[in-house]
């Protein structure tokens, strides 16, 4: 067994198919020659010694720093990585790209964003992803949202109704009763119905019965 931030573990088929495969057989006692164990001190001895060697060298030349490659796609791909990785870094830019991109504001929840979230629920639900990077794809998402709640609300009070005044699918009321364990899924939900536009009245944790 061992202790691991879930928030930074990588999605499963992301990692290299080498170490993948290598510490899968590990973890599970199992594979064609039984050498695993060997195998994976050995890729461990060898990275040691590379990065020795790198060190000794002096960490090698100055990379020039370059910007991440996904910052080259379109900007409906760059928000769906962006919910997936759980990175907030540059999604207020991203979602305003995608804002004077699109004819409504609404229109990006509903697009790319939606479509990024629903990539997050599949991984979930597949084992791809745990709870913590979900929370932290959610927290973009909601980053997101109220990045383009105020102009969702100009464009209400243009067509005649007062700003704030916005038409909602419905509205729900959470509470976690005082002493329950489950305000971390109450607290999924409430995003989730809020990127789904319903208006969600959340009463926190300590409420009595």
């Amino acid at each position: 067994m061992g202790i691991v931030n879930a928030g930074l573990v990588p999605i499963y088929d992301e990692i290299p198919v080498e170490v993948r495969t290598l510490v899968d057989q590990v973890i599970l006692n199992k594979s064609p020659n039984m050498d695993h164990v060997e195998r994976i001190i050995a890729y461990a001895q060898a990275e040691k010694e590379r990065l020795d060697a790198l060190k000794a060298a002096g960490g090698g030349p100055v990379a020039v720093k370059v910007e991440d490659p996904w910052r080259s796609w379109a900007v409906d791909e760059r928000l769906k990585h962006a919910l997936i990785k759980g990175n907030d870094k540059y999604i207020e830019q991203d979602t305003e790209e995608a804002r004077v991109s699109y004819p409504r504001p609404l229109n990006v929840i509903e697009g790319p964003l939606m479509a990024g979230m629903s990539i997050v629920g599949d991984y979930f639900g597949s084992g791809k992803m745990f709870l913590p990077q979900v929370i932290k794809s959610a927290r973009v998402m909601k980053k997101a949202v109220a990045y383009l709640t105020p102009f969702m609300e100009a464009e209400k009070a243009a067509a005649g109704g007062a700003a704030g005044d916005v038409s909602h699918n419905g509205t729900v009321v959470l509470a976690t009763v005082k002493g329950d364990v489950h305000d971390i899924g109450k607290n999924i939900v409430g995003v989730v119905l809020g990127c789904n536009n319903y208006n969600v009245i959340d009463m926190g944790v300590m409420q009595n019965c």
